[in-house]
C-alpha cells in the first residue's frame, strides 16, 4: 500500500482515490485485505448515484495506473471502529475516525501517516490544501485535521459547504428571506404548504449529525469562528449563553409549530429524505421537497444534508 501510493503524483491521488483518502489503514497485524502490492481496499459510505460517479472516476484510474481498487460501502460510521478494537481486518483507506480516536489509533500503530504513503510527493499535497487544514501552532497534535506529533494521518480531500436551506420554487413563489427572522415569519399556508420546515436526522449509529452540523453553523454565524474554536476544544461551556442561543434558535427550526411531523418524525425520518418525510422511495425526486401523492405541499423549505 505503501509502495503504490508512494509513486502516485497528489493530483492522480486527488482525481482518484482521494475523495476517499482521510485515513490509511494498517492491518498492524498483516490481517488487511489487500490482495497485492497493486490492490488497495477502501471503504466509502457512498451508495446509488454517488456510488456510481465514484466508481466511473476509479475506471481511468485503474487504467492508468494498473492499481485494483477494491470498493466497499460501508455506511456504519462505527465499523471500522469496531474492526479495530476486534483486530480483525481494515481497508487501506476509509474515512477517518472520530477526533476521540485519532491520537489511541497513532499510538496503535492502526494508521499510517501521509508523510509515509505520499513520500517525495508530500510536499505538493502540502502546497496544495488549505493551510488550515494542514497545520498546527502552538503545539505539535491537533486532532480535529488528524495531526499527532507533527504528523498527518488524516489527508484532506474536499470541503462541503453545510448550513443551506433547500426550498421548492414551485411551492415558494415569494422573496427569499434575507435574515433568519424573515424566514420564520414565513406563513406556509400562504403557498399551500402544512410547515415551514421538513427536517431528517435519523442516520443508524450516526443518527443526530444533521442537528449537529447545523447547531456548529449557527454558533459560528452568531458568535464568531473564535468562540466555536474554543467551545469544541472545551474552553467555552454548554452553558454559555452563546451556545445556549445556538441551540436555542435551532429548536425553532424543528419545534412542533414550525417542522412537518413535529419532532418525532424528525427523529425518525432519514438524512436523505428530509424533504420526503413520509413518502416512499420509489417517489424519490432529486428536488430537496415534495408535492408527490398529494396536492398540498408538506413543507416550504427543507434543511436536509447530503452523504459526507
Amino acid at each position: 500500500m505503501t509502495e503504490v501510493l508512494a509513486r502516485l503524483s497528489s493530483r492522480a491521488i486527488a482525481g482518484g482515490l482521494g475523495v476517499l483518502l482521510l485515513i490509511a489503514c494498517s492491518s498492524g497485524g498483516g490481517n488487511n485485505q489487500t490482495a497485492s502490492s497493486t490492490d488497495v481496499t477502501v471503504w466509502s459510505a457512498w451508495g446509488g448515484n454517488e456510488l456510481k460517479a465514484y466508481q466511473d472516476v476509479l475506471k481511468p484510474f485503474e487504467s492508468s495506473t494498473g492499481i485494483k481498487v477494491h470498493l466497499t460501502t460501508v455506511r456504519d460510521a462505527n465499523q471500522l471502529a469496531i474492526n479495530v478494537d476486534a483486530g480483525t481486518s481494515l481497508p487501506d483507506i476509509a474515512p477517518g475516525p472520530s477526533v476521540d480516536k485519532v491520537k489511541a489509533w497513532v499510538e496503535k500503530g492502526t494508521l499510517k501517516s501521509v508523510e509515509t504513503a505520499l513520500g517525495d510527493k508530500f510536499g505538493d499535497y502540502i502546497a496544495n490544501t488549505y493551510p488550515a487544514l494542514t497545520t498546527t501552532s502552538g503545539s505539535s497534535d491537533n486532532l480535529y485535521i488528524g495531526i499527532v506529533g507533527g504528523k498527518h494521518y488524516e489527508l484532506m480531500v474536499k470541503t462541503q459547504v453545510k448550513g443551506l436551506f433547500w426550498y421548492n420554487k414551485k411551492v415558494f413563489t415569494g422573496t427569499a428571506p434575507k435574515t433568519f427572522d424573515e424566514l420564520l415569519a414565513i406563513s406556509p399556508s400562504q403557498y399551500g404548504a402544512q410547515k415551514l420546515f421538513c427536517a431528517g436526522l435519523e442516520s443508524g449509529g450516526a443518527s443526530g449529525w444533521p442537528a449537529s452540523d447545523q447547531i456548529d453553523n449557527i454558533i459560528m454565524r452568531q458568535s464568531g469562528d473564535k468562540l466555536y474554536t474554543d467551545w469544541i476544544q472545551g474552553k467555552v461551556k454548554f452553558t454559555d449563553p452563546a451556545i445556549k442561543l445556538g441551540y436555542q434558535t435551532y429548536l425553532k427550526e424543528v419545534s412542533a409549530a414550525n417542522v412537518y411531523g413535529g419532532p418525532n418524525t424528525v427523529l425518525s425520518t432519514a438524512f436523505q429524505r428530509a424533504g420526503k418525510p413520509d413518502t416512499p422511495a420509489s417517489t424519490r425526486s432529486t428536488t430537496a421537497t415534495s408535492t408527490a401523492s398529494t396536492t398540498t405541499s408538506r413543507c416550504t423549505t427543507t434543511r436536509p444534508r447530503l452523504a459526507s
